[in-house]
């Protein structure tokens, strides 16, 4: 059993080791970065394989062990970096924004989604995956949610008046796939804030995805003014991508641990692992407070922020 267990262990070093490099060759290497969506997974097979480790009695393959979870946990809080500041005690809200994407099954169930914005009572909404069939749903919320922008994809709820709109697509792509921002400008009692949904490609298609957070890098460094950022980013916050969008943009990040994917498969109930919905918000803002939904029966899990003003 000793041996069995000295091999599964040096098996379990071998492999951890080889996706950690994987981790650092997508700094070189855009497809590899689904590896750092994965890290938590990657740290808790490390704990086990530290518990066999220890379960060995070899002071070598404990300390192998335990060098690399110290590497995977280094990535995981590089993360860290990049967090919205927090607003005072006391601060005042601004806005309460909740971005949810709808997932396109989500059809059945929309009086839940409704309840939940009732109760949320956020000033703005971004919803993402909403189809021509959300049609009804979204007007039967146009009493809370008077102005509205957008119909196919992407959508934005407002308590507060439209000013305008404008939106980036995906070049070559339909209609129904092609929307990857769609930005709103809130006139929120006199002040002018630009609030943009976002939605960006699945790292299953790494060269898509790396064009899109080409493009809303770009678009966050032409902006001037208030601006934020709500919506599946299909990223997390430990990946090259959006490490490297937060540097390049300045922009103050809302969600880092809180996992919101997967909450179920197809209609299995699942535990979320990952934050991929996220809220941005440049240094016009802090944070308050960041919490999220319930299960509203999609495989995203809403979140909801606080943002104080602070210029």
């Amino acid at each position: 059993m000793s041996k069995l267990l000295r091999a599964i262990v040096a098996a379990g070093l071998v492999v951890g080791v080889a996706l950690l490099a994987l981790c650092v060759f997508a700094n070189w290497y855009p497809a590899l970065d689904i590896v750092n969506d994965g890290l938590p997974f990657l740290a808790a097979g490390t704990v086990a394989l530290l518990a066999l480790a220890f379960a060995t009695g070899s002071r070598k393959r404990i300390g192998a062990t335990a060098i690399l979870l110290a590497l995977i946990v280094t990535l995981l809080l590089s993360g860290l970096p990049g967090m919205a500041p927090q607003a005072p005690d006391g601060s005042e809200r601004f806005l309460r924004v909740v971005t949810f994407n709808l997932w396109g099954r989500n059809d059945h169930h929309l009086d839940r989604v409704a309840a939940f914005l009732a109760e949320a009572d956020a000033d703005a909404v971004v919803l993402q995956e909403a189809r021509a069939h959300h049609n009804a749903f979204l007007e039967a919320l146009s009493a809370r949610y008077p102005h509205r922008t957008g119909e196919n994809g992407l959508v934005i709820l407002s308590k507060y008046p439209i000013l305008g709109d404008n939106r980036i697509d995906r070049e070559g792509y339909p209609p129904w796939i092609s929307l990857m921002v769609l930005r709103a400008t809130l006139d929120v009692n006199g002040k002018a804030v630009d609030l943009a949904g976002v939605h960006l490609a699945r790292p299953f298609y790494p060269d898509l995805q790396q064009a899109d957070i080409v493009a809303l890098t770009r678009f966050v460094q032409d902006h001037r003014g208030p601006l934020i950022l709500a919506g599946d980013f299909n990223m997390t916050p430990w990946t090259v991508k959006l490490k490297g969008f937060t540097d390049a943009t300045g922009l103050g990040r809302f969600n880092t641990f809180r996992p919101t994917w997967p909450m179920r498969w197809h209609a299995l109930p699942l535990l979320p692992f990952v934050p991929i919905d996220n809220v941005f918000a440049s240094r016009h803002f802090a944070n308050i407070a960041t919490t999220l939904g319930p299960r509203l029966d999609s495989d995203h899990r809403p979140v909801i922020a606080d943002i104080a003003l602070i210029e």
